[in-house]
């Protein structure tokens, strides 16, 4: 049997205290040197190029816009940012830790009040194409994640960049960012995907009058600043990806490139790894996983994660607007039955919305058990002791989903609760979530930077895009704000459990379980590696 076991994550405290330090840092030396690259490549000895089938399909390639799972794998490969995380290395796995190295960022100063920070880039940085990368191609970046086509501008603002403005660029080499507020979350984000440098030539040169960022050029190209250029891209078929050889850092790319496969049947995917067509795979169904663990030539990988599978409410419409019904429901859903037979152990009970692996989660909120004599109470005291009925939805392509609802149907069944189950594609679920049309669904959602008030605020915020639930509490969006503009440990610990109750208590959506990140890999591949958006960073990956 062969199954990397689960490493054990660093604590909350000594997690927030390295973001406070990192962002007390009046003077962060980069280096020039990766600091923990035991898996990586070294120039000139890169392994095999590898082949490998996501959960997804690349639907497009531009890293600031909404896209596929698989595709932000393949941007986050075609971008490079100002800083990059640390990774700690055990076994197959690196994980990325709450330390922050320079990236096309050699070294950085953060002001005194936290407000104002100066990176100084690399010199002789390059795109792809050779053209020279410089500060004005970052502040051209962050102007078009605040203005231009994609989702990030949503973002930069919650951690106190609000305007195009506030990014400026004294010479070639210097960048200065500027928030109206001292953030932890600012850093994270500087090191994600999104804040990847794009070229301003090539925008400007394939813009339009309709479309002055270059959206549909970056859909299906890129001129990129991370380690891989794309030799090839069929948004039905495959990506391939070969080393940038302009690449700051090529000793960080430890293999000769990787081919992403299309592979729309997960069953098939596992036909394909067993029989060796591929070196890596995910969303496998995890009966076959199981099984797998016992199959010569394989290693199934699974990490905890903090992505929350959540049962969610349309709290503006009866039954689910007294949240004493929504409590009654918390309390029919078979936690424990949907990690063991659902899940199949490739997942952890859900800890509540700050999962525990997270920084400030607070054990005091209240658990998340199976009671089923306690939400019949529930129900009685919210006048519906005879249950109700309504409309479970989920994702007609999630095999785990359509499972799970029928476990939470069986056990609502027992307190009187009619449910209907109904199955939607992929696009009717989005535009109805977005609509906020449906009473009760099951969807996932993963807070990146592993920030939580990020995670809260995205979930449960009243502004936030991806609440679908329609509850709103201006007294949990002003805690939500102060606890992310406060860079004390103590206080954002303080801060965040009082939210975190707020959100129990209030329940406007049933956090059920934390799936794990999980592969499985053929023999002699090594050098999975999930940074803070638990994405897997291609260019670390080897096959011996």
């Amino acid at each position: 049997m062969k199954r990397h076991l689960p490493r054990r994550r660093r604590t909350s405290v000594a997690a927030a205290a390295a973001v406070a330090a990192a962002l007390a840092l009046t003077a962060c030396g980069g280096g020039d040197t990766p600091s923990d690259d035991a898996s990586a490549g070294t120039a000139g000895s890169a392994s095999e190029p590898l082949v490998i089938s996501l959960d997804s399909s690349v639907d497009l390639l531009d890293a600031q816009a909404w896209r596929t799972p698989a595709a932000m794998v393949a941007t986050g490969s075609l971008v490079e940012q100002l800083l990059e995380q640390t990774y700690d290395t055990d076994g197959l796995v690196r994980t990325g830790t709450t330390e922050l190295e320079g990236a096309l960022a050699e070294s950085w100063e953060v002001s005194e009040d936290g407000l104002t920070t100066t990176f100084h880039l690399r010199d002789g940085l390059a795109f792809a194409d050779g053209t020279p990368l410089t500060a004005q191609d970052v502040v051209w970046s962050y102007q078009r994640s605040l203005l231009g086509p994609g989702y990030v501008k949503a973002l930069l603002p919650f951690a106190g960049v609000a305007s195009p403005d506030d990014v400026t660029a004294p010479d070639d080499s210097t960048v200065v960012v500027t928030s109206s507020f001292a953030s932890p979350l600012l850093a994270k984000m500087e090191a994600m995907q999104p804040l990847g440098i794009f070229s301003q030539a090539t925008g400007e040169a394939n813009a339009t009058d309709d479309d002055p960022w270059a959206g549909e050029w970056f859909r299906e190209n890129a001129n990129s600043s991370g380690p891989y250029t794309v030799a090839s891209y069929d948004p039905t078929q495959q990506l391939v990806l070969e080393p940038n050889e302009h690449y700051y850092a090529p000793e960080k790319i430890a293999n000769a490139g990787v081919t992403v496969q299309f592979v729309s049947d997960p069953s098939q995917r596992a036909l394909l790894l067993r029989s060796g067509e591929l070196d890596l795979a995910q969303g496998i169904p995890l009966d076959q996983v199981k099984a797998m663990e016992d199959e010569d030539g394989l290693t199934v990988v699974s990490e905890p994660s903090n992505r929350l599978e959540y049962l969610g409410f349309n709290t503006a419409e009866a039954p689910f607007d007294d949240a004493r019904v929504r409590q009654a429901v918390a309390k029919a859903v078979p936690y424990e039955d949907l990690v063991d037979q659902v899940l199949y152990g490739y997942a952890n009970v859900s800890t509540g919305v700050v999962p525990a692996s997270m920084e400030t989660h607070s054990d005091d909120a209240g658990t998340f058990e199976e009671d089923l004599d306690a939400a019949a109470d529930l129900l009685a005291e919210a006048g519906l002791p005879d249950g109700f009925s309504s409309t479970l939805y989920y994702k007609q392509s999630n095999a785990v989903e359509a499972a799970a609802a029928v476990l939470v149907q069986a056990n609502l069944k027992e307190i009187g609760v009619d449910i209907d189950l109904k199955p939607l594609t992929d696009a009717d679920f989005t535009q109805q979530t977005n609509a906020r049309a449906l009473p009760m669904y099951l969807n996932n959602f993963l807070g990146w930077g592993a920030d939580p008030f990020y995670q809260m605020y995205y979930l449960a915020g009243s502004a936030a895009g991806t609440n679908f639930t329609s509850y709103a509490n201006p007294d949990l969006d002003a805690l939500l704000q102060e606890g992310v503009a406060t860079t004390d440990e103590a206080g954002r610990a303080e801060i965040s459990a009082e939210a975190q109750q707020v959100i129990y208590d209030d329940m406007p959506f049933v956090p059920v379980y934390n799936p794990a990140w999980t592969f499985v890999v053929r023999d002699g591949v090594t050098g999975l590696t999930k940074d803070n958006t638990e994405q897997l960073r291609l260019q670390y990956l080897t096959k011996g």
